[in-house]
């Protein structure tokens, strides 16, 4: 079985991607465990380790674009511009106006409003909450502590934003839930015309809970109001470090209504694809965990004939005392559905890996020699490159040569002068194993 390679796992709503970390470090009973771009608590969906000698490709994957299928709730704003903050508790004005709104948009509308605004290089200042660092602390820090962090916009790039389907409800908010007074300048802006029909979707609502019903016999009171908001069911593919939830913002922004975020679940990371694009309500509602144990997820690797079986894990409630306090606290914890041998199994071979997610060419064993010493080698690349080492054994005629291993990824390259590259990564054991084979 490997002893380093690449597991796409499936991160389930309720963990953050350094517990799935330490779930797959705590299965495999190894140190180097990583992942290559991470997700937030409430969201679910693909997330992409690295184990022993393969946690050093990851920085090779943290740029690649990424794929979402997402739910923005139009109509009510929240502190961290997701279903994880708090709301903003909009004033009666307010709630008028946003149900007005909200029922006059159509799909057209909608997606020529997104393709206008927010498709192409657009420049987008991350939320309150978002790890980016400000002065030295990240902004979630800052924010917690009822400080406002000063975030400048960066530029990101949003290839494709699909509005898959609405659908209008009524929910119920309590003062509990939400920042009061909130001044109707958090909602109410310069509002565009996104009318022009009635294409709200209505075969999805045996799925999901209206919430309260106007005809049960009770009243708003003083604690809770009811609004009007319209959930937005979308696909976006963007540059890495883009935030879903602040395209959720700003397009609620955009139409003078609030928005947020609130289900969110990826489904490729570069090469790596997984979840069923084609039911895209449903990926986008539930939460990913699944506990099929006999129908788990593949996921596709982009440009070859690989698919692999995505880990899965389960979210287990565990009992604390806070030190502090000494309180009993409940916590999320990850743990990993299975074992050490399946996720050795599953697990991407470096060189798999690495030919995914960048160019690659075939090295000999004589250049798999020097970059196993950190020579430049006589090869032309224009971009980081994997060299992929196959041994063989020599045999009387070329047809009749037999694989004796699986290829190996010796290095990764980089472009250096006259035509030549030099080894920016080695991954040494490809070579040792290769002399090994020779004696």
């Amino acid at each position: 079985m490997a002893e380093s390679g690449i597991l796409l796992v499936d991160k389930p709503q309720g963990v953050t991607s350094h517990d799935v970390v330490a779930a797959v470090r705590g299965a495999l009973h190894t140190r180097h465990v990583g992942h290559a771009g991470t997700l937030d608590p409430m969201a679910t969906g693909l997330l992409v380790i690295g184990f022993g000698d393969a946690t050093r490709l990851l920085r090779y994957m943290v740029g690649h674009d990424k794929q979402y299928v997402a739910t923005i709730r139009l109509g009510l704003a929240t502190d961290s511009d997701d279903a994880d903050g708090r709301i903003l508790r909009p004033d009666a004005t307010v709630r008028k106006r946003v149900a007005d709104i909200v029922k006059t948009i159509s799909l057209d509308g909608l997606q020529a409003l997104v393709d206008e605004f927010f498709v192409g290089a657009i420049e987008q200042i991350p939320s309150a909450f978002s790890s980016v660092r400000v002065n030295g602390k990240h902004a979630y820090e800052l924010a917690r502590n009822g400080e406002k962090p000063n975030l400048a916009p960066r530029e990101v790039t949003v290839h494709k934003f699909d509005i898959l389907g609405l659908r209008n409800d009524d929910v119920r908010i309590h003062d509990a839930d939400c920042h009061l007074a909130v001044d109707s300048a958090d909602y109410v802006g310069e509002a565009a015309d996104v009318a022009g029909g009635t294409d709200v979707d209505d075969h999805i609502d045996d799925h999901h809970d209206h919430g309260h019903d106007p005809a049960d016999g009770h009243a708003d009171d003083e604690s809770s109001v009811r609004v009007s908001v319209l959930d937005v069911f979308v696909r976006v593919s963007c540059s890495s470090g883009t935030y879903i939830r602040a395209l959720a913002r700003d397009l609620g922004a955009r139409l003078g209504i609030g928005g947020h975020l609130v289900a969110l679940r990826r489904t490729r990371v570069g090469g790596f694809l997984v979840g069923r694009e084609e039911s895209p309500y449903e990926s986008s509602v539930q939460p990913a965990n699944p506990q099929i144990a006999d129908d788990a997820p593949l996921c596709t690797v982009a440009g070859t004939e690989v698919r692999t079986r995505v880990a899965r894990v389960r979210v287990v409630p565990r009992e604390l005392t806070d030190r502090k306090t000494g309180k009993l606290i409940v916590r999320n914890r990850a743990v990993m559905l299975e074992d050490a041998e399946s996720l050795l199994k599953s697990a991407l071979s470096p060189a798999v890996a690495a030919s995914t997610m960048m160019n690659s060419i075939d090295i000999s064993a004589k250049e798999a020699e020097d970059l196993s010493h950190g020579r430049i080698i006589a090869r032309h690349v224009s971009d980081p490159t994997a060299a992929i080492y196959e041994p063989r054994h020599s045999s009387a005629s070329a047809e009749s040569a037999t694989a004796t291993s699986s290829p190996r990824l010796c290095a990764i390259l980089v472009p250096y002068r006259h035509d030549s590259a030099k080894p920016q990564t080695v991954f040494s054991d490809a070579f040792e194993e290769w002399q090994k084979k020779q004696k």
